[in-house]
């Protein structure tokens, strides 16, 4: 067979795309195993060029996985879709699509809609909608300078999304439908309102949780009516954007900048408050009983969730700064990602033992580097986390426990 040059092939891969639009896709991704111990399913770069970006934690849905990542060069929030058994692109979604507004950071990545089909950005100005199937924007909502902005990060309420905006010292508490974009206030508070939670009582009545600087509040949307307030009595504390912790009806977790409080799901009262250091930039971990607290600049620790008392803290560890790092666990472990702060000592992805807190193991990974969030399907034991170039996915199940 005669055999057909290099150059031949390319002449012709051109003349294919010329009647065939072709899209720019990534370059293919190789990397040495021999580098590190985890078992990587896949990697993927974020950028086809490789260029770096900040990515927020990874969202899992029923066939994919989405990533958000913010580029390093100029304020661009970019949405990519990958599958999450084995890396490849969404077909739709091969450039990823950008979702910024106004250049704002995005804050927020969540998937709703009735199949989890919806990918909604959000930051403080805008709040935006996509298709996953056919990659299209489905609507926009946004706040100007004068009207307003969304506090602290949405939720998913049912099949459809919930933001707090204030406007004009009203904090609005607003439903938006997933594949509309329609608004409705559910209801108006004249105070400062920081983050919510919902739950369903045993009534079958909708409760939302919030709160403030120094207040604690839940709201009975069924009944039009304030269930409880709690002025929590404790020292000036400012409150994070993070939203309170539902635990089986029984406690509400409220996170602070440099405290943990606990109060009655049904009357407010404080159980305990915990005083750790300045932890707000990242939201806390609960899991059986468990509350997992990640401070900056110091070392991570446990609680019990009934009485605040203390489980464990690893001084071993500095956590260093960070910024929206999310936690996860499987199968009695907590893994999360420290940054080191050198060129010499690069981020590490880290599994400890959710019981004593002891590490289990540390790895850089295959880009000599793991950072940001880290998200753990709980089906197939997949964490899907990141380097500042790539996307990828590590095999809990078939990664050395030690």
């Amino acid at each position: 067979m005669k055999k057909i040059s290099f150059r031949a092939v390319f002449l012709l891969t051109g003349i294919v795309c010329l009647f065939n639009t072709c899209k720019k896709l990534p370059p293919p991704d190789e990397f040495d195993p021999s580098g590190t111990r985890l078992h990587v399913v896949w990697k993927k770069s974020f950028y086809a060029d490789s260029s770096q970006a900040v990515m927020l934690a990874p969202i899992i849905t029923d066939r994919y996985v989405s990533v958000l990542g913010i580029s390093y060069g100029k304020l661009e929030n970019h949405i990519v879709v990958f599958d999450k058994t084995n890396g490849e692109r969404h077909p739709v979604w091969q450039n990823g699509i950008s979702c910024e507004t106004n250049n704002t950071i995005a804050k927020n990545l969540l998937a709703g809609g009735s199949n989890k089909d919806i990918l909604f950005c959000a930051t403080p100005k805008s709040l935006r909608a996509f298709s996953i199937p056919t990659g299209q924007p489905l609507w926009t909502s946004i706040y100007d300078e004068n009207n307003g902005y969304f506090n602290g990060y949405p939720i998913i309420f049912g099949s459809d999304i919930l933001a707090i905006s204030p406007i004009k010292n009203i904090c609005h508490i607003d439903q938006y439908n997933s594949y509309t974009g329609q608004k409705t206030t559910l209801f108006s508070f004249n105070e400062y309102a920081n983050a919510i939670q919902w739950a369903v009582n045993e009534q079958k009545d909708t409760l939302f949780f919030f709160f403030n600087f120094q207040n604690t509040y839940c709201y009975n949307l069924t009944k039009d009516s304030i269930v409880w307030k709690n002025t929590l009595n404790i020292e000036y504390n400012s409150p994070t954007s993070f939203h309170p912790i539902i635990v089986e009806n029984k406690y509400v977790l409220f996170q602070r900048n440099s405290t943990v409080s606990c109060v009655d799901f049904y009357t407010g009262e404080l159980i305990w408050t915990v005083r750790t250091y300045p932890i707000p930039d990242n939201p806390i971990l609960y899991h059986e009983g468990k509350i997992v607290v990640r401070p900056n600049y110091e070392s991570p620790s446990c609680y019990d969730v009934r009485t605040g008392d203390l489980l464990w803290k690893n001084t071993d560890l500095n956590m260093g700064t960070a910024s929206n790092f999310k936690m996860d666990t499987y199968k009695g472990n907590l893994y999360f990602t420290i940054e080191q702060g050198n060129i010499s000592n690069p981020p590490l992805l880290y599994c400890l033992s959710l019981a004593t807190g002891t590490v289990n193991w540390s790895d850089p990974g295959p880009d000599k580097g793991i950072i940001g969030s880290i998200t753990i399907d709980q089906q197939t034991g997949y964490l899907y986390c990141s380097s500042r170039q790539s996307v990828m996915c590590i095999d809990l199940n078939k990664t050395p426990k030690k």
